[in-house]
């Protein structure tokens, strides 16, 4: 709906009820000659317009903030189609034959752990007296501790290369390797903000999200750096003009979007 998330469309339905309760409540109190909830119809109609304006001005806000990375993602394929991969301003320990294609600037690392452990709590049973001062409990059982769930949570942030070997994640605390000749399911998510990445070698997947949107997406270059350790820089260099029709194809899109919206607007 809009592009809107879960969470606001929520909101957006909350607003919806509040004023077609209220509304509700008027009609028919008014039928009966009594109109004294005119005044909730007026705030709750006033609120349901000023979250609505909020939505379409922060969702407008939104598309044009993607659109400007969008551009900044286009220029910067557009150096790599020359086969320029290679960064000189930051340092890496490359292997031999090791060619490093992206960079992504502030990145987050997730991975699924456990939030801890729950228990259930006991009960002590029936305190009876046995004789003077002595007791005993009876029909008692003990709590029990379980562990929670796994879910993605965020490790670390930092910076995370790609190359035609490996995929480096480099924090402030944590450093994660993995191998692309391990991989057993890589999958990017919309527009790869997001990659989550299992590799034989570690029990459980880990995911990257990029967070600065001035830089590749994790799941563009990732996509580049599985096509060049398949086929090679020709293989990557095909990838990168895809991925760059791809772009401007979604940036034409938008642009014809907002020409016609200011064409109505006239």
């Amino acid at each position: 709906m809009m592009g809107l998330s879960k969470r606001q469309i929520n909101w957006l339905i909350v607003t919806v009820s509040l004023f077609t309760g209220s509304l509700w409540v008027w009609l028919d109190g008014r039928s009966k000659g009594d109109n004294s909830a005119y005044m909730v119809v007026v705030y709750s109609f006033a609120i349901l317009v000023a979250y609505s304006t909020f939505l379409f001005l922060s969702n407008r806000g939104k598309n044009r903030d993607v659109l400007e990375s969008l551009h900044k993602q286009a220029a910067i394929l557009e150096v790599m189609e020359s086969g320029d991969f290679e960064e000189d301003d930051y340092v890496f320990s490359a292997r031999k034959g090791e060619v490093v294609i992206a960079r992504v600037n502030e990145t987050i690392l997730n991975e699924f752990r456990s939030n801890g452990s729950t228990s259930s709590g006991g009960f002590g049973g029936v305190s009876l007296p046995i004789f003077g001062n002595v007791r005993a409990n009876v029909g008692g059982y003990s709590g029990r501790s379980r562990r929670n769930p796994e879910e993605s949570t965020p490790i670390d942030v930092g910076t995370s290369t790609y190359t035609n070997q490996r995929i480096v994640f480099a924090g402030e605390n944590v450093v994660r390797e993995f191998d692309l000749d391990k991989l057993v399911n890589l999958e990017a998510g919309d527009n790869g903000i997001t990659l989550t990445i299992a590799v034989s070698n570690r029990d459980k997947a880990s995911m990257l999200s990029s967070v600065n949107f001035d830089d590749l997406t994790p799941g563009i270059a990732a996509s580049i750096a599985v096509a060049y350790q398949e086929g090679g820089q020709a293989l990557a260099l095909e990838k990168i003009r895809e991925t760059r029709k791809q772009i401007a194809d979604a940036i034409a899109l938008q642009d014809a979007k907002s020409s016609k919206k200011a064409s109505i607007r006239r």
